[in-house]
Protein backbone atom coordinates (compact mmCIF):
# COMPACT_ATOMS: atom_id res chain seq x y z
CA UNK A 1 0.00 0.00 0.00
CA UNK A 2 1.69 3.23 -0.79
CA UNK A 3 1.61 6.10 1.58
CA UNK A 4 -0.62 8.44 -0.09
CA UNK A 5 -3.21 5.67 -0.01
CA UNK A 6 -2.43 4.93 3.77
CA UNK A 7 -2.45 8.69 4.54
CA UNK A 8 -5.70 8.85 2.51
CA UNK A 9 -7.13 5.44 4.73
CA UNK A 10 -5.91 7.40 8.38
CA UNK A 11 -2.78 5.40 8.64
CA UNK A 12 -0.07 7.19 10.49
CA UNK A 13 2.81 8.02 7.97
CA UNK A 14 5.93 6.26 9.00
CA UNK A 15 8.58 8.02 11.67
CA UNK A 16 8.18 9.96 14.31
CA UNK A 17 5.70 12.30 13.36
CA UNK A 18 2.05 11.46 12.78
CA UNK A 19 0.29 13.22 10.29
CA UNK A 20 -2.95 11.87 11.50
CA UNK A 21 -6.32 11.18 8.63
CA UNK A 22 -7.31 13.30 6.77
CA UNK A 23 -9.38 16.25 8.00
CA UNK A 24 -12.28 18.65 6.17
CA UNK A 25 -10.87 22.00 5.80
CA UNK A 26 -11.65 24.10 9.24
CA UNK A 27 -13.14 27.49 7.81
CA UNK A 28 -13.31 29.48 10.47
CA UNK A 29 -9.55 28.84 11.63
CA UNK A 30 -8.06 29.66 7.91
CA UNK A 31 -10.50 32.78 7.71
CA UNK A 32 -9.11 34.16 11.39
CA UNK A 33 -5.29 33.08 9.66
CA UNK A 34 -5.90 35.59 7.34
CA UNK A 35 -7.38 37.85 8.73
CA UNK A 36 -4.82 38.08 10.70
CA UNK A 37 -2.03 38.38 8.62
CA UNK A 38 -3.37 40.47 5.86
CA UNK A 39 -4.56 43.29 8.56
CA UNK A 40 -0.08 42.85 9.64
CA UNK A 41 0.58 43.71 5.87
CA UNK A 42 -0.92 47.31 6.65
CA UNK A 43 1.25 47.60 9.95
CA UNK A 44 4.21 49.75 9.86
CA UNK A 45 7.22 48.84 12.35
CA UNK A 46 6.79 51.88 15.08
CA UNK A 47 2.90 50.96 14.39
CA UNK A 48 0.34 48.44 16.57
CA UNK A 49 -3.30 48.78 16.06
CA UNK A 50 -4.95 51.55 17.97
CA UNK A 51 -7.36 51.05 20.58
CA UNK A 52 -10.76 51.32 18.52
CA UNK A 53 -9.80 51.56 15.16
CA UNK A 54 -11.14 48.98 11.95
CA UNK A 55 -7.96 47.01 12.21
CA UNK A 56 -8.88 46.69 16.23
CA UNK A 57 -12.11 45.70 15.78
CA UNK A 58 -11.25 43.22 12.77
CA UNK A 59 -8.17 41.19 14.61
CA UNK A 60 -10.45 41.10 18.32
CA UNK A 61 -13.52 40.59 16.06
CA UNK A 62 -11.99 37.65 14.62
CA UNK A 63 -10.33 36.50 17.67
CA UNK A 64 -13.79 36.58 19.75
CA UNK A 65 -16.41 35.52 16.95
CA UNK A 66 -14.84 32.80 14.85
CA UNK A 67 -13.96 30.11 17.57
CA UNK A 68 -17.66 29.77 18.17
CA UNK A 69 -17.59 28.21 14.72
CA UNK A 70 -16.35 25.03 17.26
CA UNK A 71 -18.57 26.28 20.21
CA UNK A 72 -19.34 22.83 21.15
CA UNK A 73 -16.06 21.28 20.62
CA UNK A 74 -14.25 24.50 22.53
CA UNK A 75 -16.95 23.66 25.94
CA UNK A 76 -15.77 19.61 25.60
CA UNK A 77 -12.20 21.08 25.59
CA UNK A 78 -12.23 23.04 28.68
CA UNK A 79 -13.85 20.31 30.42
CA UNK A 80 -10.98 17.45 29.27
CA UNK A 81 -7.61 18.21 28.33
CA UNK A 82 -7.32 21.89 28.53
CA UNK A 83 -9.02 22.13 32.12
CA UNK A 84 -6.11 23.46 33.01
CA UNK A 85 -6.93 26.72 30.98
CA UNK A 86 -10.26 26.63 32.44
CA UNK A 87 -8.62 26.67 36.10
CA UNK A 88 -6.03 29.74 34.88
CA UNK A 89 -9.26 31.73 33.30
CA UNK A 90 -11.58 30.60 36.57
CA UNK A 91 -9.09 31.57 39.34
CA UNK A 92 -7.31 34.46 37.59
CA UNK A 93 -10.67 35.88 36.44
CA UNK A 94 -12.52 35.61 39.47
CA UNK A 95 -9.82 37.51 41.80
CA UNK A 96 -9.10 40.40 39.42
CA UNK A 97 -13.25 40.69 38.75
CA UNK A 98 -13.39 40.97 42.15
CA UNK A 99 -10.30 44.11 42.42
CA UNK A 100 -12.84 45.57 39.64
CA UNK A 101 -10.00 45.15 36.56
CA UNK A 102 -12.39 44.32 34.31
CA UNK A 103 -9.98 45.23 31.32
CA UNK A 104 -7.80 42.29 32.96
CA UNK A 105 -10.60 39.99 32.89
CA UNK A 106 -11.65 40.27 29.78
CA UNK A 107 -7.72 39.98 28.14
CA UNK A 108 -7.91 36.74 30.19
CA UNK A 109 -11.23 35.60 28.93
CA UNK A 110 -10.13 36.15 25.41
CA UNK A 111 -7.13 34.64 25.81
CA UNK A 112 -8.61 31.26 27.73
CA UNK A 113 -10.99 31.35 24.70
CA UNK A 114 -9.04 31.43 21.60
CA UNK A 115 -6.55 28.85 23.43
CA UNK A 116 -9.29 26.22 24.24
CA UNK A 117 -10.06 26.48 20.58
CA UNK A 118 -6.78 25.89 19.50
CA UNK A 119 -7.03 23.08 21.52
CA UNK A 120 -10.21 21.67 19.76
CA UNK A 121 -9.25 18.42 17.62
CA UNK A 122 -11.44 20.02 14.85
CA UNK A 123 -9.08 23.02 14.63
CA UNK A 124 -6.48 22.40 12.12
CA UNK A 125 -5.35 23.77 8.71
CA UNK A 126 -3.17 21.99 6.08
CA UNK A 127 0.61 22.34 5.14
CA UNK A 128 -0.70 23.02 1.91
CA UNK A 129 -3.46 26.00 2.66
CA UNK A 130 -0.49 27.56 4.80
CA UNK A 131 1.79 27.39 1.46
CA UNK A 132 -0.63 29.35 -0.86
CA UNK A 133 -1.03 32.16 1.98
CA UNK A 134 2.83 32.47 2.44
CA UNK A 135 3.25 32.77 -1.43
CA UNK A 136 0.53 35.40 -1.75
CA UNK A 137 0.95 37.41 1.74
CA UNK A 138 4.92 37.48 0.02
CA UNK A 139 3.56 38.94 -3.49
CA UNK A 140 1.55 41.68 -1.52
CA UNK A 141 4.40 42.82 -0.03
CA UNK A 142 6.69 42.49 -2.90
CA UNK A 143 3.49 44.63 -4.52
CA UNK A 144 3.38 46.95 -1.40
CA UNK A 145 7.66 47.37 -1.72
CA UNK A 146 7.53 48.54 -5.54
CA UNK A 147 4.38 50.65 -5.40
CA UNK A 148 4.60 52.71 -1.80
CA UNK A 149 6.40 53.31 1.37
CA UNK A 150 4.93 51.66 4.13
CA UNK A 151 7.52 49.15 3.86
CA UNK A 152 10.80 50.60 4.84
CA UNK A 153 12.98 47.30 4.87
CA UNK A 154 14.35 45.65 1.38
CA UNK A 155 13.21 42.59 -0.24
CA UNK A 156 16.78 41.98 -1.67
CA UNK A 157 20.12 42.42 0.45
CA UNK A 158 21.96 45.95 0.50
CA UNK A 159 18.23 47.40 -0.23
CA UNK A 160 17.11 48.75 2.79
CA UNK A 161 17.68 52.25 4.31
CA UNK A 162 21.33 52.08 6.20
CA UNK A 163 19.55 52.94 9.22
CA UNK A 164 17.60 49.98 9.91
CA UNK A 165 20.47 47.64 8.57
CA UNK A 166 21.22 47.56 4.84
CA UNK A 167 21.31 43.72 4.42
CA UNK A 168 18.47 43.55 6.34
CA UNK A 169 15.38 42.06 4.23
CA UNK A 170 11.69 41.89 5.24
CA UNK A 171 8.50 41.26 2.95
CA UNK A 172 6.14 42.54 5.76
CA UNK A 173 6.41 46.77 7.17
CA UNK A 174 7.42 45.11 10.82
CA UNK A 175 10.60 42.59 10.35
CA UNK A 176 9.62 40.51 12.68
CA UNK A 177 6.51 39.52 11.25
CA UNK A 178 8.83 38.06 8.19
CA UNK A 179 11.28 36.52 10.75
CA UNK A 180 8.43 34.72 12.75
CA UNK A 181 6.12 33.48 9.99
CA UNK A 182 8.71 32.32 7.74
CA UNK A 183 10.42 30.48 10.47
CA UNK A 184 7.25 28.69 11.18
CA UNK A 185 7.28 27.74 6.98
CA UNK A 186 10.49 26.15 7.77
CA UNK A 187 9.54 24.31 10.46
CA UNK A 188 6.39 23.04 8.47
CA UNK A 189 8.41 22.26 5.57
CA UNK A 190 10.99 20.21 7.24
CA UNK A 191 8.10 17.70 9.39
CA UNK A 192 9.41 15.38 6.50
CA UNK A 193 11.56 14.89 3.89
CA UNK A 194 8.29 14.24 1.42
CA UNK A 195 7.38 17.69 2.39
CA UNK A 196 10.77 19.49 1.87
CA UNK A 197 10.45 18.22 -1.58
CA UNK A 198 7.38 19.07 -2.55
CA UNK A 199 7.59 22.69 -2.20
CA UNK A 200 11.59 23.34 -2.12
CA UNK A 201 10.88 26.62 -3.51
CA UNK A 202 9.07 28.33 -0.63
CA UNK A 203 11.14 26.54 1.93
CA UNK A 204 14.19 28.33 0.40
CA UNK A 205 12.59 30.89 0.23
CA UNK A 206 11.41 30.86 3.99
CA UNK A 207 14.92 30.30 5.09
CA UNK A 208 15.96 33.24 2.99
CA UNK A 209 14.26 35.34 4.97
CA UNK A 210 14.69 33.95 8.29
CA UNK A 211 18.54 34.14 8.07
CA UNK A 212 18.28 37.70 5.48
CA UNK A 213 15.76 39.05 7.90
CA UNK A 214 18.95 39.12 10.82
CA UNK A 215 15.76 38.54 13.57
CA UNK A 216 18.16 37.11 16.42
CA UNK A 217 15.63 34.95 18.19
CA UNK A 218 13.92 33.45 15.11
CA UNK A 219 17.69 32.13 13.88
CA UNK A 220 18.28 30.94 17.67
CA UNK A 221 14.94 29.13 17.21
CA UNK A 222 15.76 27.64 13.98
CA UNK A 223 19.49 26.32 15.63
CA UNK A 224 17.54 24.84 18.60
CA UNK A 225 15.11 23.18 15.95
CA UNK A 226 17.60 21.76 13.77
CA UNK A 227 19.95 20.12 16.98
CA UNK A 228 16.43 18.80 18.64
CA UNK A 229 16.08 16.70 14.89
CA UNK A 230 19.77 15.82 14.93
CA UNK A 231 19.43 14.62 18.27
CA UNK A 232 15.78 12.83 18.12
CA UNK A 233 16.96 11.17 14.63
CA UNK A 234 20.47 9.81 16.06
CA UNK A 235 18.21 6.64 17.30
CA UNK A 236 14.95 5.53 19.40
CA UNK A 237 14.97 7.34 22.58
CA UNK A 238 11.98 6.86 25.65
CA UNK A 239 9.22 9.23 25.63
CA UNK A 240 10.29 10.56 29.03
CA UNK A 241 14.47 11.19 27.46
CA UNK A 242 12.30 13.25 24.91
CA UNK A 243 10.13 15.10 26.88
CA UNK A 244 12.99 15.52 29.20
CA UNK A 245 15.46 16.69 26.54
CA UNK A 246 12.73 18.89 25.14
CA UNK A 247 12.44 20.85 28.79
CA UNK A 248 16.40 20.83 29.39
CA UNK A 249 17.02 22.59 25.97
CA UNK A 250 14.15 25.23 26.84
CA UNK A 251 14.76 25.94 29.88
CA UNK A 252 18.77 25.96 29.46
CA UNK A 253 18.41 28.19 26.39
CA UNK A 254 16.75 30.98 28.01
CA UNK A 255 18.91 30.45 31.34
CA UNK A 256 22.10 30.89 29.36
CA UNK A 257 20.86 33.99 27.91
CA UNK A 258 19.72 35.41 30.73
CA UNK A 259 23.54 34.79 31.99
CA UNK A 260 25.65 35.78 28.96
CA UNK A 261 26.40 39.48 29.44
CA UNK A 262 29.63 38.14 30.91
CA UNK A 263 30.55 36.54 27.95
CA UNK A 264 29.56 38.47 25.07
CA UNK A 265 31.54 40.82 26.90
CA UNK A 266 34.70 38.73 25.43
CA UNK A 267 32.85 37.88 22.53
CA UNK A 268 31.78 41.37 21.03
CA UNK A 269 34.49 41.61 19.07
CA UNK A 270 33.38 38.97 16.30
CA UNK A 271 31.23 40.27 13.79
CA UNK A 272 28.54 37.25 14.06
CA UNK A 273 28.46 37.91 17.83
CA UNK A 274 27.62 41.50 17.36
CA UNK A 275 25.29 41.35 14.88
CA UNK A 276 23.25 38.68 16.56
CA UNK A 277 23.32 39.54 20.13
CA UNK A 278 24.15 43.67 20.27
CA UNK A 279 22.63 44.45 16.81
CA UNK A 280 26.31 45.39 15.14
CA UNK A 281 27.49 47.04 18.33
CA UNK A 282 31.07 46.58 20.41
CA UNK A 283 33.05 47.99 22.86
CA UNK A 284 30.10 47.79 25.21
CA UNK A 285 30.17 47.33 29.25
CA UNK A 286 28.78 44.07 31.51
CA UNK A 287 25.59 46.54 32.22
CA UNK A 288 24.88 47.82 28.57
CA UNK A 289 25.07 44.38 27.10
CA UNK A 290 22.54 43.56 29.95
CA UNK A 291 20.38 46.57 28.44
CA UNK A 292 20.84 46.11 25.14
CA UNK A 293 19.96 42.50 25.51
CA UNK A 294 16.71 43.91 27.09
CA UNK A 295 14.26 40.32 28.03
CA UNK A 296 17.05 39.32 30.87
CA UNK A 297 16.47 42.60 32.40
CA UNK A 298 12.81 42.51 31.43
CA UNK A 299 12.22 38.84 33.23
CA UNK A 300 13.89 40.33 36.18
CA UNK A 301 11.12 43.24 36.09
CA UNK A 302 8.36 40.90 35.86
CA UNK A 303 9.77 38.68 38.36
CA UNK A 304 9.94 41.53 40.93
CA UNK A 305 6.42 42.54 40.08
CA UNK A 306 5.08 39.03 40.85
CA UNK A 307 7.07 38.82 43.90
CA UNK A 308 5.53 41.93 45.36
CA UNK A 309 2.19 41.89 44.02
CA UNK A 310 -0.85 41.37 46.70
CA UNK A 311 -0.57 37.81 47.54
CA UNK A 312 1.35 36.63 44.61
CA UNK A 313 -2.32 37.15 42.35
CA UNK A 314 -0.37 39.87 40.16
CA UNK A 315 -1.30 43.34 39.34
CA UNK A 316 -3.58 42.74 36.43
CA UNK A 317 -3.81 45.10 33.62
CA UNK A 318 -0.45 47.96 33.90
CA UNK A 319 1.33 50.17 32.35
CA UNK A 320 4.78 48.54 32.31
CA UNK A 321 6.48 51.79 31.77
CA UNK A 322 4.83 53.15 35.12
CA UNK A 323 5.39 49.77 36.62
CA UNK A 324 9.09 49.13 36.01
CA UNK A 325 11.30 49.17 38.94
CA UNK A 326 14.03 50.38 37.06
CA UNK A 327 15.01 52.84 34.28
CA UNK A 328 16.02 51.40 31.08
CA UNK A 329 18.84 53.12 29.59
CA UNK A 330 18.90 52.25 26.07
CA UNK A 331 16.83 54.76 24.37
CA UNK A 332 13.65 53.20 23.79
CA UNK A 333 10.89 52.62 25.88
CA UNK A 334 10.11 49.32 26.91
CA UNK A 335 6.40 47.97 25.67
CA UNK A 336 7.08 45.16 28.94
CA UNK A 337 4.92 42.40 26.72
CA UNK A 338 7.97 40.75 25.10
CA UNK A 339 8.03 37.54 27.37
CA UNK A 340 5.03 35.90 27.35
CA UNK A 341 5.47 33.50 30.31
CA UNK A 342 7.00 36.27 32.56
CA UNK A 343 4.52 38.91 31.82
CA UNK A 344 1.72 36.31 32.63
CA UNK A 345 3.39 35.96 36.06
CA UNK A 346 3.42 39.45 36.61
CA UNK A 347 -0.45 40.18 35.43
CA UNK A 348 -2.24 37.13 37.10
CA UNK A 349 0.17 35.79 39.61
CA UNK A 350 -0.14 32.08 40.42
CA UNK A 351 -2.75 30.93 38.76
CA UNK A 352 -0.80 31.67 35.28
CA UNK A 353 0.94 28.42 36.69
CA UNK A 354 -1.70 26.61 35.37
CA UNK A 355 -0.64 27.97 32.13
CA UNK A 356 3.16 25.94 32.25
CA UNK A 357 1.53 23.25 33.51
CA UNK A 358 -0.88 22.97 30.42
CA UNK A 359 2.12 23.65 28.36
CA UNK A 360 4.07 20.58 29.85
CA UNK A 361 1.43 18.35 29.74
CA UNK A 362 1.27 18.86 25.70
CA UNK A 363 4.99 17.91 25.12
CA UNK A 364 4.30 15.13 27.43
CA UNK A 365 1.34 14.39 25.30
CA UNK A 366 3.73 14.73 21.90
CA UNK A 367 6.40 12.34 23.38
CA UNK A 368 4.55 9.48 24.33
CA UNK A 369 2.91 9.83 20.49
CA UNK A 370 6.25 9.83 19.11
CA UNK A 371 5.81 12.81 17.70
CA UNK A 372 9.17 13.56 17.38
CA UNK A 373 8.38 16.68 14.88
CA UNK A 374 6.26 18.41 17.82
CA UNK A 375 9.00 17.34 20.49
CA UNK A 376 11.93 19.14 18.16
CA UNK A 377 9.62 22.61 17.22
CA UNK A 378 8.83 22.90 22.04
CA UNK A 379 12.25 24.20 22.53
CA UNK A 380 11.70 27.24 19.76
CA UNK A 381 8.20 27.22 20.84
CA UNK A 382 9.46 28.52 24.42
CA UNK A 383 12.02 30.80 23.65
CA UNK A 384 9.64 32.82 21.56
CA UNK A 385 7.41 33.05 24.26
CA UNK A 386 10.32 34.71 25.74
CA UNK A 387 11.46 36.39 23.69
CA UNK A 388 8.55 37.28 21.62
CA UNK A 389 5.88 36.83 23.47
CA UNK A 390 3.35 39.36 22.05
CA UNK A 391 2.90 37.40 19.27
CA UNK A 392 1.16 35.02 21.13
CA UNK A 393 -1.99 37.62 21.76
CA UNK A 394 -5.43 36.08 20.60
CA UNK A 395 -5.47 38.25 17.89
CA UNK A 396 -2.10 37.32 16.36
CA UNK A 397 -1.96 34.46 13.68
CA UNK A 398 1.87 34.06 14.28
CA UNK A 399 1.12 32.76 17.89
CA UNK A 400 -1.54 30.78 16.57
CA UNK A 401 0.80 28.58 14.17
CA UNK A 402 3.11 28.00 16.86
CA UNK A 403 0.28 26.95 19.30
CA UNK A 404 -1.14 24.69 16.93
CA UNK A 405 2.44 23.26 16.77
CA UNK A 406 2.50 22.68 20.72
CA UNK A 407 -0.94 21.39 21.40
CA UNK A 408 -1.57 19.09 18.65
CA UNK A 409 2.09 18.25 16.60
CA UNK A 410 1.94 17.11 13.09
CA UNK A 411 -1.90 16.43 13.52
CA UNK A 412 -2.98 19.98 12.98
CA UNK A 413 -1.45 19.98 9.73
CA UNK A 414 -2.95 16.93 8.40
CA UNK A 415 -4.11 17.52 4.76
CA UNK A 416 -7.65 18.73 3.78
CA UNK A 417 -10.08 15.32 2.84
CA UNK A 418 -11.20 15.92 -1.06
CA UNK A 419 -7.10 16.99 -1.52
CA UNK A 420 -6.09 13.54 -0.27
CA UNK A 421 -8.33 11.59 -1.58
CA UNK A 422 -7.61 12.89 -5.13
CA UNK A 423 -4.20 12.02 -3.99
CA UNK A 424 -4.56 8.49 -3.18
CA UNK A 425 -6.99 7.50 -6.08
CA UNK A 426 -4.48 8.95 -8.39
CA UNK A 427 -1.21 7.41 -6.66
CA UNK A 428 -0.57 3.57 -8.77
CA UNK A 429 -0.14 1.16 -5.90
CA UNK A 430 3.04 0.30 -5.15
CA UNK A 431 4.35 -2.20 -2.80
CA UNK A 432 6.76 -1.21 -0.07
CA UNK A 433 10.32 -1.79 -0.42
CA UNK A 434 12.87 -2.32 2.40
CA UNK A 435 15.22 -0.03 3.13
CA UNK A 436 17.41 -0.15 5.90
CA UNK A 437 18.65 3.79 5.83
CA UNK A 438 15.06 3.93 7.69
CA UNK A 439 12.11 6.05 6.63
CA UNK A 440 11.43 8.96 4.06
CA UNK A 441 11.14 11.36 7.44
CA UNK A 442 13.87 13.65 8.13
CA UNK A 443 14.04 12.18 11.61
CA UNK A 444 15.76 9.44 10.06
CA UNK A 445 13.74 6.54 11.89
CA UNK A 446 12.68 3.50 10.54
CA UNK A 447 8.46 2.32 10.56
CA UNK A 448 9.33 -1.07 11.64
CA UNK A 449 12.68 -3.24 11.37
CA UNK A 450 14.40 -1.53 9.43
CA UNK A 451 11.36 -1.06 6.80
CA UNK A 452 10.44 1.95 4.80
CA UNK A 453 7.77 2.64 2.05
CA UNK A 454 9.25 3.82 -0.52
CA UNK A 455 7.27 6.78 -1.31
CA UNK A 456 6.39 9.33 1.08
CA UNK A 457 3.35 11.36 2.33
CA UNK A 458 2.83 14.65 0.14
CA UNK A 459 0.46 16.72 2.56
Amino acid sequence: MSVATATARGTPPPGGGRAGPPRRRNVALLLYLIISLLISMTISQEETPELGSLSYWLLVGAAGLLPFANAASVLRALLGHARPLLLFGLLGGAWHLAAGDMRAVLQLGLMVWVLAWLCCERVHVSTEDLVRLYVVLLAIGVAMWLTTDLNRWGILPATTAEEYGIWRVSFFPNIANTAILSLAMVLLLTRNAALARAHPVVLCIALYFVIFSFVRTALIALALYAAMRWWLGRRRRSAAGMCAAALLLAVGVNAALATSAYAIEYLQQFPLISRLFLRGESGLSVDEIFQQLYRPWLWWQHWNLFSTSPSLMGWGAFDFVDMQLEELNVGTTPAGNEALLTRLLATYGLPSLFFLYFLGARLHRAAKSRDLWACACFPPIILLMMQWGNIYHPTDANGSLFLLMLLHGSAAFAPARRRARRRAAAAPPRRAATDAGGSANMDGNSMAAGAATAAAPTQ
